[in-house]
């Protein structure tokens, strides 16, 4: 399997799909636009591609018995420029591929890059703008579908100390079938910790090999699908490619950008510079300056250097790592600025730090 994805990592989604045949074109989007998200088999995917420059708009709905697809101008899109929010029997993960994409999500409105994701519960009123470049991958569960491929973490929540060790789409799903959260409105926002192109290495053959696969019937096709499924859930919940964070769509727009720029700083050890937070959030810098000083009363600089000077004394006291060792781990390649930093906080070294705590 891993050779095959190889060779599928230098062809992107839409070159593949355009092998499949397809069972139906619509050539008129203002039918009934939404029959497009109704979900009446175990999963779904559904690749949009946007050119507004272009004046071009593709889609391309796909499940293991059929696929359809749509190809039509931007200009005579009414029905998609126009949609209402919406919401679906089932749980959706949006992925961004490439270009950005504007969502608006209950009543408030993100945008999402490259490498960028989201994992929606049933209850999310949600709707993307078909508005410039883009290309966006969305992937769409029934619950007894989802289930199947979270087996391995539902044994693992039976064995678990706090939620915080269940993984979080399981979580979701749990809380639906929870007759004191099922109708609770959250989603999980999903942000790469290394370089965009680097997890798009990572998940893309992924992707690609899905519409390979979805192409055959030969025997063992379905589990294959499953588990190439299952891969791409893991990997969203591995901490060095994403950080996530679990939000309540009633929540302000300031908390919730707060909330992404901990979990950025966090996943980084603070080391996220101001221009990395704004190109990762898409919001001006100065703006996300000013939000972290109203909840910390520091600026992103000082707030980054709280977290990993935090880091760096757990590391100094709970692991046998050498200074250097720590050193390289926080991101520093400097060492005379990571020891000035370290002792204008805490008064002394972090050599005499370390021995001051195990004496």
């Amino acid at each position: 399997m891993e050779s095959d994805l190889t060779q599928l990592k230098g062809r992107n989604m839409e070159a593949l799909l355009k092998d499949v045949p397809s069972n139906l074109v619509i050539r008129n989007p203002d039918s009934n636009i939404l029959q497009l998200y109704e979900l009446n088999t175990p999963f779904m995917i559904i690749l949009e591609t946007c050119h507004e420059q272009k004046d071009f708009i593709s889609m391309y709905q796909i499940t293991h018995e059929c696929c359809y697809s749509s190809h039509f101008p931007f200009t005579g899109s009414r029905s998609l420029l126009k949609r209402p929010l919406h919401q679906h029997s089932c749980f959706e993960i949006m992925y961004v591929l490439s270009g950005s994409v504007t969502n608006h999500v209950e009543n408030q409105t993100f945008t999402y890059g490259p490498g960028q994701c989201c994992v929606m519960n049933k209850n999310i009123k949600h709707c993307e703008d078909f508005a410039g470049d883009f290309q966006v991958v969305f992937f769409m569960f029934q619950d007894v579908f989802l289930e199947q491929l979270m087996t391995e973490y539902g044994e693992e929540a039976l064995t678990a100390d706090s939620l915080s060790e269940v993984n979080p789409i399981y979580q979701l799903y749990l809380d639906s079938r929870n007759k004191n959260r099922q109708f609770d409105k959250v989603y999980l926002d999903y942000l790469p910790v290394i370089p965009v192109e680097n997890v798009l290495d990572r998940l893309n053959p992924l992707f690609n090999f899905l519409v390979t696969e979805l192409q055959k019937t030969d025997p063992g096709s379905f589990f294959f699908l499953k588990g190439t499924f299952a891969r791409f859930l893991q990997l969203l919940h591995t901490p060095s490619l994403y950080c996530m964070a679990r939000v309540q769509s009633d929540s302000s727009s300031q908390e919730y950008i707060f909330s992404k720029v901990t979990h950025i700083m966090e996943a980084s050890h603070g080391r996220s510079t101001r221009e990395y937070l704004e190109k990762q959030l898409h919001y001006n810098g100065e703006y996300l300056n000013r939000i972290v000083k109203k909840y910390t009363g520091k600026t992103i600089l000082e707030f980054g250097q709280g977290i990993y000077l935090q880091e760096a004394k757990r590391l100094l006291l709970d692991t046998d790592m050498s200074i250097s060792e720590i050193i390289a781990e926080l991101g520093f390649s400097n060492r005379s600025h990571f020891y000035r930093v370290f002792q204008k906080a805490f008064g002394e070294t972090p050599l005499d730090y370390r021995r001051r705590h195990e004496a």
